[in-house]
């Protein structure tokens, strides 16, 4: 039986032009018309890298971000098509009314899609690599904020697979920590019409725990997120080889730590481990029948994936 490919999306610092993701990835889809995200070409992390603090050619932190994870969202799985929109400035930190409304936007298009209504977009996967923590009683607010539009992509049988954080902590970061937890004593328990939120840990290239990644009852997926390889824009930044010598006429010199003109990069994170999954998810999908596609049953074919992929079990029902 013919069927559609799957939909991957990242809401990230965007992608830059390349030759590994010029077929699979699709940055302009918009709702009715109107932009998701960050549209200034000025601020675009993947086209701009040393857009903070002195102009030292110093790469910013975010600048590639979201280039790298395209990168490995292809590479779990080629055949999915890939959509990206840009949120994440290219030091950080990114605005909630930012996020919400871009989350919001995606959620109408999955929303749309499912119903059959005019103006969709279809989404299997989505895929977010940032994270907060509760500092103040505002924090815990914007939970229920930030997970309404979550929850209707769950509804619509979207999966959304969110990093779980680098700080070495059993800290809950959001909103990863809105996944079910292990233990049950998150805010969110699995239900059988909603596809839960997965949060996904980093492993070493050994199967090991990466030392940076967060731990606790609510990261439910572990992916490898250190030492990866993938995409990247091909910046050329400020800092230069330590050594440098002519011997025969022949130029040798210790490698340049921030020269990415090959377009590839090696970065660790469970940044990357998050899209690393969600490809992984997408490339596990039953096949994915357009005349079939509606909400009850995208979240019965994601629920299979994840109950394979993950240690959250479906619940009766499902």
């Amino acid at each position: 039986m013919p069927g559609r490919r799957p939909v991957v999306a990242i809401l990230d610092s965007g992608c830059a032009s390349h030759p590994w993701l010029t077929e699979a990835v699709d940055e302009t889809v918009t709702l009715d018309g109107h932009p998701i995200g960050h549209t200034d070409p000025m601020t675009d992390a993947e086209e701009h890298p040393d857009q903070s603090g002195p102009l030292d050619g110093a790469i910013d932190t975010y600048a590639g971000h979201g280039t790298f994870i395209a990168g490995l969202i292809h590479q779990a799985c080629p055949d999915a098509d890939i959509l990206s929109w840009r949120i994440t400035p290219s030091a950080g930190p990114i605005l909630e009314s930012d996020i919400i409304d871009a989350l919001s936007d995606i959620a109408e298009l999955a929303c749309r899609h499912r119903e059959g209504r005019a103006g969709g977009h279809p989404i299997d996967v989505l895929s977010l690599s940032f994270s907060y923590y509760h500092e103040t009683p505002d924090d815990e607010l914007f939970d229920a904020r930030i997970y309404e539009p979550l929850r209707r992509l769950g509804e619509h049988g979207v999966a959304v697979i969110c990093s779980a954080g680098n700080d070495s902590t059993m800290r809950p970061a959001y909103p990863a920590a809105l996944a079910p937890w292990k233990n049950g004593a998150g805010r969110v328990q699995a239900e059988p019409g909603v596809v839960p939120i997965v949060s996904v840990g980093a492993l070493n290239p050994n199967g090991s725990d990466a030392l940076f990644s967060n731990a606790g009852e609510w990261v439910r997926a572990r992916t490898p997120g250190a030492a990866l390889l993938s995409t990247s824009p091909p910046f050329q930044g400020g800092y230069q080889p330590m050594s440098q010598t002519v011997v025969e006429g022949r130029v040798r010199q210790s490698i340049d730590p921030d020269d990415f003109t090959s377009g590839f990069a090696l970065w660790s994170g469970t940044s990357f481990s998050a899209p690393l999954f969600a490809g992984w998810l997408a490339a596990h999908l039953d096949v994915i029948d357009p005349d079939d596609d509606e909400s009850a049953t995208a979240v019965k074919r994601m629920w299979s994936s994840i109950a394979a992929g993950t240690d959250i079990e479906a619940p009766p029902g499902v």
